[in-house]
């Protein structure tokens, strides 16, 4: 079977009686103070009175307690008889009083047991009535009518009978002193208790055995409800004592000395008070735990046998674990937490914190921080919480062990961002162009970020290059950044630069930058001045480049001179074709290019 659905079946059976047991109680004794009158007992009450101990007492002589009785400031009760107690009885210990246990004992008359017979598919449970009669009726009783669709056998010697459909079965056997054993052989998986054995004999006389004293292999006892309450709220010393099927509340200090304690478990620590346990026995458990202590409550554990098994001998049980942060809508990773080991993620609230885990009776598991189990080795949870929050200045994070407390707090490492200082290079600027400046920036947090920066004219954005300036800066640091801020106006101008927060850091704002940022002096921004002959300059510059590249043009298209003879008629012919050739081309260029250049003559 499952530990944690263990865990959860018997705190449904124990717990809720506790919780309203002690609810009840809380009212009672409430009741009981205003109306009790004054008085000494040498005796306990048996007539269901209502007393209050105002001066030592001592019980000294076997009896039985009906009754409610306070132990009030600077009395001591001591009690070395054996009391058997009335259900519903009480004794409260008021803050001063003291209640002394010392050979005595205080015993339910009606111990609420039983043995679970179906843990595992086959348990076994021995009693021996003793020399009684040649023939008889053992009868079992459960605690419930087991399902008659179901398999679960109870077998005797060779004889099996079936308790599908019954609440009880018998067997006929002789009844000569011999050890009986029954084996439960069962394919059913709701919890099932052996109650009581009983033999019934010659002429119906009956003898009973209650589960608390049978014999058993594989059937664990488990105990469903205590018969009387002892509420501690000032001092609880037992030694050399018995409890027997008692609830017991140590509101403050509560100290067993070789002591036992049978179907008086769990013991219930307040938060900040202590327990010490040595020498002694504790058997038989409401719930799986021996010893619950509650948020901070100490405890002193030697040299003791607790019920074993699957009850762990004590554990540390907080009443909610809830987690305070410096990160609003932060983001959680749990692993590992509590006696089950949970894991899940969960988010901070508006103001950064989370409850992890409230006070339900079904999560218990992830309440429980420290147990010391049922062989005795004690463990404590390796939990971790991951708390980060992500945005484009990066993701800040941090792991850190789970509080072990009710409540516990995770801080971030975080930024803190600032501009300081805007240094220009000149305090005028022509319109239509730039001015450079060094933006300084710091970072005074305990984080790295990679922020960003802007800077505003008039409460406009600026055009800057880059328009959105941004900086890689460690924690500690400070960095000078150039930046190039265009004007389109004339005019004084103020600039002013600022961190640019992404909205994912809205609700930490105040605690990673100052909104306020750094101004510059003002630049005067001015048009650039006009001269007046400019326009003549450039048009003679104009026809001066004009007239030199149609020189060019003209001394490259003129023919070279070669010396003649002028004796050779012939030659003379040819050359004068020559010319003319030539000036009948340079016309058609002359012509196509619209006489820009005119030939040689």
């Amino acid at each position: 079977m499952e530990r944690w659905t263990v865990r959860g079946r018997t705190q449904r059976l124990g717990g809720r009686g506790i919780t309203m047991r002690t609810r009840l109680h809380a009212l009672f004794l409430t009741v009981m103070l205003l109306s009790t009158a004054t008085a000494t007992l040498a005796q306990p009450p048996t007539a269901g009175e209502q007393v209050a101990l105002t001066e030592d007492m001592a019980w000294t002589e076997d009896g039985s307690m009906n009754g409610h009785v306070v132990v009030e400031a600077g009395a001591t009760l001591t009690v070395s008889a054996n009391i058997t107690m009335t259900d519903g009885s009480s004794i409260t210990v008021a803050e001063g009083g003291t209640l002394d246990l010392q050979s005595g004992s205080l015993a339910s008359e009606d111990l609420d047991a039983g043995r679970m017979v179906n843990s595992l598919p086959t348990t076994t449970v021995s009693v021996n009535f003793g020399n009684l009669s040649e023939t008889g009726v053992v009868q079992l009783q459960f605690d419930h009518t087991i399902p008659a669709n179901t398999l679960f056998n109870v077998t005797l010697g060779n004889t099996t009978v079936s308790a599908a459909g019954e609440s009880n079965v018998q067997f006929n056997t002789p009844l000569e002193g011999e050890t009986l054993t029954f084996t439960f052989t069962s394919y059913y998986f709701t919890p099932t208790y052996l109650e009581w054995v009983q033999a019934i004999h010659s002429g119906g006389t009956t003898v009973r055995v209650q589960a608390t004293d049978l014999v058993s292999e594989n059937a664990p006892l488990y105990w469903f409800d205590s018969g009387y309450d002892v509420v501690v709220n000032g001092q609880l010393n037992a030694v050399n004592s018995v409890l027997q099927g008692a609830n017991i509340s140590c509101e403050n200090n509560c100290r067993f000395n070789n002591a036992t304690l049978t179907g008086s478990a769990p013991v219930m620590v307040a938060n900040s008070t202590s327990i010490e346990v040595v020498d002694s026995m504790i058997a038989g458990s409401r719930t799986d735990e021996d010893i619950v202590l509650h948020d901070e409550a100490t405890i002193v554990y030697t040299n003791t046998v607790g019920t074993g098994g699957t009850t762990d001998a004590w554990v540390r049980l907080l009443s909610e674990r809830v987690i305070h942060t410096n990160i609003p809508g932060g983001s959680l990773d749990i692993t590992g937490l509590g006696w089950s080991g949970s894991n899940w993620n969960d988010l901070t609230d508006d103001v950064g914190n989370v409850v992890l885990v409230s006070n339900q009776p079904t999560n218990e598991h992830k309440r429980i921080v420290q147990w010391m189990d049922g062989a005795g080795v004690e463990h404590t949870e390796n939990a971790t919480i991951t708390l980060s929050i992500t945005s484009n200045w990066g993701v800040f994070s941090t792991t850190v062990p789970a509080p072990r407390t009710a409540h516990g707090s995770i801080n971030l490492q975080l930024p803190y961002v600032d501009v300081v200082e805007l240094a220009p290079e000149a305090t005028t600027a022509t319109v239509n162009k730039s001015i450079g400046f060094m933006m300084t920036v710091q970072n005074s947090g305990t984080a790295e970020a990679n922020a960003n920066f802007r800077c505003y004219v008039d409460g406009n954005d600026a055009d800057t290059a880059p328009s959105t300036i941004t900086v890689t800066i460690g924690a500690g640091d400070t960095e000078v950044v150039p930046v190039t801020w265009y004007g389109y106006s004339a005019g004084d101008v103020e600039l002013s630069c600022r961190p640019f927060l992404p909205t994912a850091l809205d609700a930490i704002s105040a605690d990673i930058h100052d909104a306020e940022g750094a101004s510059m002096a003002s630049v005067t921004w001015e048009y650039a001045e006009e001269i007046e002959d400019a326009p003549l300059i450039i048009y003679a510059t104009v026809v001066l480049t004009f007239v030199v590249i149609a020189l060019g043009i003209a001394q490259a298209r003129k023919p070279e001179h070669q010396s003649k003879s002028y004796d050779d008629p012939a030659s003379l012919d040819v050359e004068d074709e020559d010319v003319t050739e030539d000036n009948d081309e340079a016309t058609d260029e002359g012509e196509e290019d619209g006489d820009e250049s005119t030939p040689d003559e």
